[in-house]
């Protein structure tokens, strides 16, 4: 089973620094998937906090050319974190970095399915991040495109035919009102992303990521289209307990 999990910015950073022990753990997750059998597809945020944390930056800064500048010193050390741990592991992986531009053009998309349908077949993970040295938008206010990665996924996931998405979050899933107010309830089944579904999905999110439930759904809603199931999870459960349900997730089912 091809399996594409994404890590958000809520989870992989701490107090603006990279959590680099719960990555650790959840880097021998997904090394177990690929060892028993599974093709692991990748989608990572944090270049920015890993940047914030080599700088010394606590708050995330708005200039656009300054987040760029962090994002390019963050994605170095990030990779190379990614690297070291699932070199313990035995697995190897390989870097790809996109931008939405990349999807508009058949012959660039072709191109990109082609090496991470390579790199999945070798038993080399894909590590996916979105390249903030060339996109702009993602950094802007005004607009931005993959809101914390999350529809870089589902665009990915709908071009190289993922058979299961996995969207961990800081929260258990969607919830029928927010659940910090105490009367929310998780939705543990959608069979149709539909209007009523957007409106349970915050768009309230932490100072590092961009996206919130929202864009979370909103990516749920491309994958179930394109016929890939897909999850929304809290990353602190393990991989296995999050694609087995047998802990709180919602799951958005293919169409």
């Amino acid at each position: 089973m091809r399996i594409l999990v994404k890590i958000g910015s809520a989870l992989i950073s701490k107090n603006h620094k990279i959590d680099y022990s719960w990555l650790a753990v959840k880097i021998q997750q997904m090394a177990a998937l690929q060892k028993a059998g599974h093709s692991v597809v990748l989608v990572t945020s944090g270049a920015v906090a890993a940047g914030m944390e080599i700088n010394g930056i606590g708050e995330r800064p708005k200039e656009v050319l300054r987040l760029q500048m962090l994002s390019g010193q963050g994605q170095v050390k990030l990779i190379r974190f990614y690297q070291s741990q699932f070199d313990i592991h035995n697995v190897p992986i390989g870097q790809v970095l996109l931008t939405h531009h990349n999807f508009d053009k058949e012959k660039e998309l072709k191109c990109i399915t082609s090496i991470i349908d390579a790199y999945c077949r070798s038993g080399v993970i894909p590590v996916i991040n979105e390249n903030d040295m060339v996109s702009k938008d993602e950094l802007s206010d005004s607009e931005r495109i993959f809101t914390d990665n999350d529809i870089l996924t589902a665009l990915v996931g709908k071009n190289i035919g993922a058979d299961l998405t996995v969207i961990l979050t800081d929260v258990d899933g969607l919830y029928t009102a927010d659940p910090k107010s105490g009367s929310g309830e998780i939705v543990s089944d959608v069979r149709s992303v539909t209007d009523e579904i957007f409106g349970m999905a915050s768009k309230k999110t932490n100072s590092l990521g961009l996206g919130g439930m929202y864009s979370k759904v909103r990516a749920a809603g491309i994958l179930t289209a394109a016929g890939i199931d897909t999850i929304v999870a809290n990353g602190k459960y393990d991989l296995d307990a999050v694609i087995a349900g047998s802990c709180p997730r919602t799951f958005f089912h293919k169409v």
